[in-house]
């Protein structure tokens, strides 16, 4: 072999051994094109042959046919109409602003309707609907009115028939449908019903004003009954000439929503086609035409039983007829004073029901814990309530307040200790007299109340307000005195929600915001505030700044105006917010009262404004006026929020930078109840409050009106509930209180003592003399 040979062969090994790892990779990749090749589908073309693919050029074309294959093959679908979609339908289209708008596919869409309530939506219905066909007018001493008095409070909807139009009372609602036949207007009554609420109850309850029916009998009655029946309850009588079996109208009658579906869109015609003189037998024929029910007494082991009333006066024997105990409807009665008499008895006969029932309960429970595992045979007092929450730390530790009969301590750190009265009085008093009273009935009436030595109470909210007394009684049979102690509970009753009507946030709400001369200063910040709050929000609030002038001050006004650089803030607010609603107005008055403010102010909104009396310490928040929408109810309710005061900054931050805002913590301030500046009320209810008012102190005026908390006292008397609590959004920077001593004497010594809360806590106000002896 020559040398060259060698040469060559020598360098093939070394470039050999150089690349042999890429050799797999190069096969790998010459593999799989080959495979590309060979897996890529044939391209049919014009004639029906298999075009191969000898270069990129046919590789490429023969890519573009086959999309066109694939799409007439139905891969990509159809449209809403039906069409088959193809490939260009999906390529992407660059559309600017000058291209013709291209007409898309019209889809029908079906808008959802969503209902305002989720029992509307999931087709939940009321328990019970009672009608009352009233044949006369309605007075204050009518049947009506006891009925709605026994009964209102117990159903969920009482609505009174007449057939003429009558005045509407309070807390009824009554419906003049007209007609006077008898049957005519008993079919307009149904058919009002299936129109206006019959999809909305389980049962209908129709009834004369001579009626008395004990409302939670009643409740208990329909609520044992399944529903998805045809149910046509009452007093059966067969009339065997009809072969009808129909109600008496006299003692009421009841029918179920199954029932009511059915019948309900034939009243009218069965009103037409009605002959008999009998309007209870004409409304059963119509049951019978189109449900084919007949009237009964029973219905699943409920029996409607009616007692009448006729010509009885009440007497012992009467009360112990069986018959009468055990009725839910008594009819024929005629007069009032006789209906309350039936309820007094029919709600004695239920609490000594309830009274043994809880007896006999406890009872089971105290043999029944015999059997019960050892930890668990302790049974707590009273018998059959929870036990007492029971503190893993020191924080869940409820508080005890002790109480004498004149004084209670203990329920607030800056007032430890106050005079009884108002609610906490009654309370004591009710304790101490229903323990005497229980105790005297454990030992036949052996002791009378000496004193009370010691007095504790305390919530809990699993079970209620206990009660443990040391009491000091005076024996009759013997002249000494022992001691006892007496635990009382006070349980949590059952929880009512109390309808309330609707509101939104929705509502636009008036700012009043009263303004003196050593205020003035305040009321730029104050508008600062309410520019970031509510103007640049663009929230539905308006604001009035009502500037107070004294008489000397007024006199000056036009040459100097003590207000001029605090109307010139308004005026720049609003030149620089077009938009905002800012008006201010001046007042001149000797004594700068709200309820005076307000008799001024009234007179420039309509009835239906909403308006916020408040401060100009205010912290104004969008948060604090929502709520001031949902809790200011027109013709039902006013709110006077308790606000979060704050401290003097001197005070609590003379050791410390002032932060510029307020926190609700503990040593910044307080929710001061003394205070009465903020409310929120309805114009409308405001002037009937004033008049109100005015009838109970004639020919007075305005000047006993000198403090803020006679516009709280002056909605109590009015027939409006008034919402006092406390409002973490409504924070109030300090303010150096003013008590006039024109005030009454209890309010003036209020004040001396708001004003005294209002400076800082007790721990810091004794810091702050400690360094003060210090220094001197």
């Amino acid at each position: 072999m020559s040398m060259r040979t060698r040469i060559t062969t020598k360098m093939f090994r070394l470039i050999f051994v150089r690349f042999k790892p890429m050799v797999p990779i190069f096969v790998g990749l010459c593999v799989g094109f080959c495979l590309s090749l060979i897996c890529y589908p044939p391209v049919m073309d014009s004639s029906g042959g298999d075009v191969g693919c000898p270069g990129l050029d046919n590789l490429i074309s023969g890519r573009s046919k086959s999309k066109k294959m694939v799409a007439d093959s139905g891969l990509y679908g159809t449209d809403a109409d039906g069409n088959p979609l193809t490939a260009e339908d999906f390529e992407p289209v660059l559309r600017t602003g000058n291209d013709p708008k291209v007409n898309q596919p019209k889809y029908s869409t079906h808008t959802v309707v969503r209902t305002r309530y989720v029992s509307a939506e999931l087709g939940i219905r009321e328990k019970l609907f009672v009608g009352v066909i009233v044949k006369g007018d309605i007075y204050p001493e009518s049947t009506a009115i006891g009925i709605n008095k026994t009964l209102g409070h117990h159903v969920t909807k009482l609505v009174f028939f007449v057939s003429e139009k009558q005045a509407q009372h309070e807390n009824m609602e009554i419906v003049s449908l007209g007609g006077d036949q008898a049957i005519m207007s008993v079919f307009r009554v149904w058919d009002y019903i299936n129109t206006q609420h019959g999809k909305d109850y389980d049962w209908y309850l129709l009834v004369s004003d001579t009626v008395y029916i004990y409302g939670g009998a009643l409740m208990d009655f329909v609520g044992q009954m399944s529903l998805g029946h045809d149910v046509y309850m009452g007093m059966p009588v067969l009339d065997e000439d009809m072969d009808v079996t129909y109600c008496k109208k006299e003692a009421g009658y009841l029918l179920s929503s199954n029932l009511m579906l059915k019948v309900g869109e034939h009243w009218n015609e069965c009103m037409e086609r009605a002959w008999s003189r009998l309007p209870d037998l004409e409304v059963a024929r119509c049951i019978k035409q189109f449900s084919g029910a007949h009237c009964s007494n029973s219905f699943e082991g409920s029996v409607y039983r009616a007692y009448n009333f006729a010509d009885k006066v009440l007497t012992s024997s009467e009360y112990e007829d069986k018959r009468l105990q055990e009725a839910l409807a008594v009819y024929h009665v005629i007069d009032q004073r006789s209906m309350y008499k039936l309820h007094k008895f029919s709600a004695e006969m239920a609490l000594n029901r309830t009274y043994r029932e809880i007896s006999s309960l406890q009872t089971s429970i105290e043999e029944a814990s015999q059997y019960a595992p050892p930890e668990s045979r302790k049974v707590t007092w009273p018998t059959g309530y929870p036990p007492p929450f029971n503190t893993t730390t020191r924080f869940e530790v409820f508080n005890w307040e002790y109480f004498t009969m004149t004084h209670i301590f203990g329920t607030s750190d800056q007032e430890p200790k106050s005079l009884l009265r108002g609610a906490d009085k009654m309370d004591i008093d009710e304790i101490v007299t229903t323990a005497m009273g229980r105790l005297n009935e454990k030992y036949e009436n052996a002791f009378t109340l000496g004193r009370l030595i010691n007095g504790y109470r305390r919530f809990d909210p699993t079970r209620g307000m206990e009660y443990t007394l040391d009491l000091e009684l005076k024996m009759v049979s013997q002249k000494k005195s022992i001691q006892k102690r007496v635990h009382l509970l006070r349980p949590l009753n059952k929880v009512e929600i109390i309808p309330m009507p609707y509101v939104t946030e929705q509502s636009r709400v008036t700012l009043i915001v009263p303004v003196q001369v050593e205020s003035r200063e305040q009321l730029k910040l104050f508008m600062d505030v309410y520019a970031k709050a509510c103007i640049e929000t663009h929230d539905k609030s308006s604001l009035m700044i009502i500037f107070i002038y004294s008489p000397t001050q007024a006199q000056t006004m036009a040459s100097e105006d003590v207000f001029k650089k605090a109307k010139s803030s308004v005026s720049y607010l609003e030149k620089r917010h077009s938009g905002a609603q800012i008006s201010w107005l001046s007042v001149k008055t000797t004594v700068p009262s709200l309820v005076a403010l307000m008799d001024v102010i009234s007179t420039k909104f309509s009835d239906n404004v909403l308006l916020l009396l408040t401060n100009v310490y205010t912290e104004i928040s969008v948060e604090f006026l929502n709520r001031v929408r949902m809790n200011t109810i027109e013709g039902w309710q006013v709110f006077f929020p308790i606000p979060f005061a704050q401290y003097d900054p001197e005070i609590i931050y003379a050791d410390s930078p002032n932060p510029g805002y307020i926190s609700i913590v503990k040593g910044a301030g307080i929710f001061d109840n003394s205070l009465y500046e903020h409310g929120s009320f309805y114009r409308e209810d405001f002037v009937t409050a004033r008049k109100l008012w005015d009838e109970k102190h004639p020919g007075v005026g305005t000047d006993h009106i000198q403090s803020d908390l006679d516009l709280f006292e002056m909605f109590l008397n009015a027939k409006v509930h008034v919402l006092r609590a406390v409002d973490p959004s409504l924070k109030q920077r300090y303010k150096e209180r003013f008590c006039r001593p024109t005030l009454t004497e209890e309010r003036y010594h209020q004040c001396l003592a708001s004003r005294a809360e209002g400076l800082a806590s007790r721990s810091q106000l004794a810091k702050l003399i400690w360094s003060l002896e210090k220094k001197v």
